[in-house]
């Protein structure tokens, strides 16, 4: 559906205080990495999407300019580049990619919009890793202040182990160092792709029950497909985990944000493979249950969205006559 923004004054008023709500949810981290801040920052790229989904693309772009022109002239440009590359833009063309990116009057996107958004989310998100990363490198740790919240509480937590376990605090002090420089950077982008993700359908949901959404709602289950060069990036990028330095850095990044794409479209085949089944239910709540407590369950659902991508189980049980949606069309349940 082409972006159909109408700039009448409540949206132009709507889109400039929606972007400074934004700022004002991101700007709570610069008390430093306490818990209650740290969880109330994760919803802030709710109120761009909000305003994405249900004014348009241009007001969403605008929310999201706004938020970052407000945390730069708040915090300082770091901060600002935090938020905008981190924040405002993975939530704008998450937003775009799920309204069919529209040019003009006609979109460049016709199926698979949830998964063409985390696409879209994963890919800004994993650039904006790696150019941090760069930064970091090249100067030598003076640009990390708009991420030092998040590493600053996974060193304390990483180094209060490792003293537990009985190693000195020069020990501990160095393998945290090399956890942090390896292995955070990783993590906080497969986290801040998991979380993006779940702020879209958050902001879509409540987009559609405000009667603001301009598209309808998708079947999930079977309309979440990527395309298939995210499973190409992410098995080219796990051999190349074990180059080390920069670019083993890099690998890690690509993988993260990639895998956990790829764990989101095997959630979606458990999904439709479960659908109308007695214990599908029951069996849907304990894979999250477990994959919410120990994370690692994601591993597994990466392998199935990565062999759901190449052997398309969906399609099969749609072909042998199963009730479901075919994967990839528009229709919505």
């Amino acid at each position: 559906m082409p972006d159909k923004s109408v700039f009448s004054p409540a949206d132009i008023a709507a889109s400039l205080l929606g972007g400074l709500a934004g700022a004002v949810v991101y700007a709570v981290l610069s008390r430093g990495p306490e818990l209650g801040p740290m969880l109330l920052a994760q919803l802030s790229p709710l109120p761009v999407m909000i305003i994405a989904l249900g004014l348009g693309a241009i007001h969403g772009a605008t929310a999201a300019l706004v938020g970052t022109i407000a945390i730069t002239a708040a915090l300082g440009p770091l901060y600002g580049m935090g938020y905008g590359l981190l924040v405002a833009l993975p939530a704008f063309v998450g937003c775009y990619a799920a309204a069919g990116a529209p040019v003009g009057r006609r979109d460049l996107i016709t199926r698979n919009f949830s998964g063409a958004a985390v696409t879209a989310i994963a890919a800004a998100l994993a650039a904006a890793f790696i150019f941090f990363a760069g930064l970091s490198y090249f100067s030598r740790g003076g640009v990390d202040e708009p991420i030092s919240f998040a590493q600053g509480a996974f060193f304390l937590v990483f180094e209060s182990s490792l003293k537990e376990q009985g190693l000195d605090a020069e020990a501990a002090r160095t393998a945290a160092k090399q956890f942090v420089a390896y292995a955070a950077p990783a993590l906080m982008v497969g986290g801040a792709v998991l979380l993006h993700a779940m702020n879209l359908w958050i902001a879509a949901r409540l987009t559609q029950i405000s009667g603001m959404l301009k598209r309808p709602w998708p079947d999930i289950a079977s309309d979440f497909v990527l395309p298939r060069g995210v499973g190409v990036v992410f098995v080219l990028a796990l051999p190349a985990t074990l180059l080390g330095g920069p670019a083993a850095q890099v690998a890690f990044i690509i993988a993260a944000a990639s895998g956990v794409a790829l764990a989101l479209q095997g959630l979606a085949a458990a999904h439709f493979w479960l659908r109308g089944s007695r214990s599908g239910v029951v069996t849907l709540a304990i894979l999250y249950c477990v994959t919410g407590v120990l994370l690692a369950p994601l591993a597994l659902f990466a392998i199935l969205g990565l062999l759901d991508m190449g052997l398309r189980f969906r399609d099969r049980k749609t072909a042998g006559g199963d009730e479901g949606v075919r994967p990839g069309s528009q229709t919505e349940t």
